[in-house]
């Protein structure tokens, strides 16, 4: 299931590669407290450092934490393999490269594909329905989404206005993921069905960090928020339907980059923090 961050897109600084070492970090934290200090003038490359939760519901990492990626890259999540679950990803948008990796012990990425223009923000999906993701671009000054297939060959949309943020995600369970896009003034997440026509949905306050997962494990994606103040996920249980039901989490500090995946594979995803 295709799993993403399309909030945090970062489009200065300096082009790294995916960092080579893992470092030392603790495995497991039930609070962030205690955030790693940051030097007194920060060079511009930072390296990430993920910490990931099979349990919606718990505060505590259940994956060893390790690195992966650096500033001013952006994290990003997928199944890459078509096996087991989600795993990350980062992209360069200095290099426009997207660096995937199947594992979570760090270190180089697996798979390097170049994909975009100056300015793109990265998208990845299911875009054929066959279990395994791919990458994308969304070009925010027409609002147009362009998925790359697995040989190379691209199809585009457009939808929206110029300038949201773009989602993807499976909205209706049919194995393959659709677009959107989320309105941050208004916290509205408008999400593009297969035949054509818009789902519009309000959820939260405005300028929460949007998130995409499927929380309930129903085969269809829902929204999801990440509130930056306080530290706390939300999901939205109910989907697209119009009842509401959600569910939140505190994890990570203020400061933290959101992420979401299906780490372990359950066909259920849960939350994350990318600390730098």
């Amino acid at each position: 299931m295709r799993t993403q961050l399309f909030s945090q897109v970062i489009t200065a600084g300096v082009a790294a590669a995916v960092a080579a070492a893992v470092i030392a970090a603790p495995t497991v934290f039930s609070n962030f407290a205690a955030k790693p200090a940051k030097a007194a003038a920060p060079t511009a490359i930072c390296t990430f450092t993920w910490y990931l939760s099979n349990s919606r519901t718990s505060g505590t990492a259940t994956i060893p934490a390790f690195a992966y990626g650096n500033t001013p890259m952006v994290p990003l999540a997928g199944n890459w393999d078509g096996a087991g679950g989600d795993s990350p990803a980062a992209y360069s948008p200095d290099e426009r490269k997207f660096f995937l990796t199947n594992s979570f012990t760090g270190g180089v990425g697996e798979t390097t594909i170049a994909f975009g223009n100056v300015g793109d923000r990265p998208i990845t999906g299911d875009w054929n329905g066959d279990g395994t993701d791919e990458v994308g671009a969304y070009t925010p000054s027409t609002g147009t989404f362009t998925k790359r297939a697995a040989d190379g060959s691209t199809t585009s949309v457009t939808f929206g206005t110029p300038y949201q943020l773009p989602l993807t995600g499976d909205w209706n369970g049919d194995g393959i993921t659709d677009v959107g896009v989320y309105r941050a003034s208004a916290a509205t997440f408008d999400l593009r069905l297969p035949d054509g026509t818009t789902r519009s949905i309000h959820y939260g306050d405005p300028y929460w960090k949007p998130l995409i997962g499927d929380w309930n494990g129903d085969g269809r994606d829902e929204p999801g928020l990440f509130n930056p103040a306080n530290a706390t996920f939300y999901f939205r249980m109910s989907g697209i339907d119009p009842t509401e039901t959600t569910e939140s989490i505190r994890y990570g500090d203020t400061g933290d980059l959101p992420v979401v995946g299906d780490w372990d594979g359950n066909k259920t995803s849960s939350q994350g923090i990318v600390r730098y």
